[in-house]
């Protein structure tokens, strides 16, 4: 399978404070990885770095062997996207508006095709239920599955989950986990997840975990 997403020899420092030093990954088509990541050990850093909103010290980013400097946002936009562990949505908007405002900057469909178009993902995903609500209205874990909705609406190559797992029961999280994989199956896209301790992993091509400041395979 060809290559989605290269990180090649990058590095990242905040002042004194190292993150990664000489960090090498990949991502294949198609492919599910789970990264293990500890406190405060870098693990949203590395998901930014993936997702170009964080500058490597030094390195380079690649999407499908372009410089990711060589993209545009509306074409970032269509290949990448993060779903936050708990940022990101709009206050004054419901869910369903906030799953609408980035089809309504980034797309030719009309409100009704948009609006179909969330309704039938949040059927597909068991989250009808929380659209009518504000963010302040939702819990930690509706907050995350808010902003994988409005990430899965949007349809990007690479998903990247950060913590989503955290605080769910376990018929929730092997509902979504398994909706998940058929969701990347049946739309050909890929997906990273940061998980950590007892979080599932079993569902993943290739598992990985943030060590000595770098990433490797387990």
């Amino acid at each position: 399978m060809s290559k989605l997403l290269t990180l090649k020899n990058v590095n990242l420092a905040f002042e004194a404070e190292v993150l990664f030093k000489n960090l090498n990954f990949t991502l294949a088509e198609k492919e599910i990885i789970t990264i293990k990541t500890g406190v405060l050990d870098g693990g949203t850093s590395f998901l930014k770095l993936c997702n170009n909103t964080q500058t490597a010290s030094s390195g380079e980013v690649f999407y499908s062997n372009q410089s990711s400097n060589e993209f545009s946002d509306v074409e970032l936009f269509k290949l990448i996207g993060m779903q936050f562990e708990n940022e990101g949505l709009l206050s004054m908007y419901t869910v369903l508006g906030n799953c609408q405002l980035p089809l309504i900057f980034h797309s030719n469909l009309n409100i009704e095709a948009i609006t179909n178009k969330i309704l039938d993902v949040a059927e597909q995903f068991s989250f009808s239920h929380f659209l009518d609500k504000y963010p302040f209205e939702l819990n930690d874990v509706q907050s995350r599955l808010a902003n994988l909705l409005r990430l899965l609406v949007i349809k990007p190559k690479i998903l990247l989950l950060d913590e989503i797992q955290s605080g769910m029961s376990e018929q929730l999280r092997d509902t979504l986990l398994n909706k998940l994989a058929i969701y990347v199956a049946e739309n050909d896209c890929s997906l990273i997840m940061t998980i950590t301790a007892g979080d599932r992993q079993d569902f993943a091509d290739q598992k990985y975990k943030i060590f000595n400041k770098n990433i490797m395979a387990y």
